[in-house]
């Protein structure tokens, strides 16, 4: 006979672990906090130790229960892996991609005519929002596309799509008044509030100091910025992948180019729940995405 704790009470501190919280482990367990709580004082007694250490504004593990969450961890995604093996597939072919609003509309939207042409058995389903979404809490999306800091847990797999430049972008007629790096420091300069690149760094890397004074329009969506650009209020300093489009139609150009040091970043993350590795749609669009994005798997 295995000697073990209670399942549940396993169950329960796994779930509060992986989400560092008891009130987004009783929404995932469909339980109440105090009976996460209660399962989990359970386990402490069986160990004669604490695990958490109880905070006003949350819980953290302790050592000890850092310990067991790693290997619970394992243990739980071993048993996931092993259900899923003898889960039928489902032989409705459905893709449900979340993904962030600047890359959805400048980057993957103009692609997916190619992918439903070449996958015509796949119903896709797209949403678009700002913050990342969580799959081990929303099962309804299969796929998701982040910007930024991807959430990372236990059981999803999360992939780089590449590294994208970071280059100074400005409409046709905006070229002529910023021939070299020190008059573009001194142009209208377009913020893109949430790109991990900042005009301030970015000029001091090609040797330029932006002036103190100066008018900063500033955007909240990197495709806002790209369309600021094209309409002439500036130069935005934005990633040339998401104003692909733009530069094949030169509705944009980038200044002073070839005459400053680039600069690469990795920005958007594909992420996918790992025990879906096996379903057909949702690795033919990791395939596609990645080739759309010159990646070699």
């Amino acid at each position: 006979m295995r000697k073990l704790p209670s399942f549940f009470a396993l169950r329960a501190f796994e779930a509060a672990a992986r989400l560092e919280s008891f009130a987004l482990a009783a929404d995932e367990l469909h339980l109440t906090p105090s009976a996460i709580s209660h399962q989990i004082r359970g386990l402490e007694d069986y160990f004669g130790l604490p695990l958490f250490l109880r905070r006003n504004r949350g819980v953290a593990l302790t050592a000890d229960g850092m310990r067991l969450a790693g290997q619970l961890f394992d243990a739980f995604d071993a048993i996931e892996s092993a259900c899923a093996d003898l889960r039928p597939v489902s032989s409705a072919r459905t893709l449900a991609v979340h993904s962030s609003p600047s890359f959805a509309t400048q980057w993957l939207g103009p692609r997916l005519p190619r992918f439903m042409a070449s996958h015509p058995d796949i119903d896709l389903s797209m949403s678009s929002a700002a913050e990342p979404i969580d799959l081990l809490r929303h099962p309804e999306v299969d796929i998701s596309i982040a910007y930024g800091n991807p959430l990372r847990s236990q059981g999803v797999t999360t992939e780089a799509l590449g590294q994208e430049e970071i280059a100074p972008l400005c409409a046709p007629a905006w070229q002529n008044q910023v021939p070299d790096m020190a008059m573009l420091a001194q142009s209208v300069l377009i913020d893109s509030r949430l790109n991990p690149v900042r005009w301030r760094d970015w000029l001091a890397l090609n040797g330029a100091e932006r002036p103190s004074r100066r008018s900063r329009p500033s955007f909240d969506r990197a495709s806002l910025a790209i369309a600021a650009a094209v309409d002439g209020l500036g130069v935005a300093l934005e990633s040339t992948r998401l104003a692909e489009q733009e530069l094949q139609r030169g509705t944009l150009v980038i200044p002073c180019a070839g005459t400053y040091t680039p600069v690469l970043r990795e920005t958007h993350f594909l992420s996918y729940r790992t025990v879906d590795r096996r379903l057909p749609n949702v690795m033919q669009f990791r395939a596609w995405l990645f080739a759309e994005a010159g990646i070699t798997p």
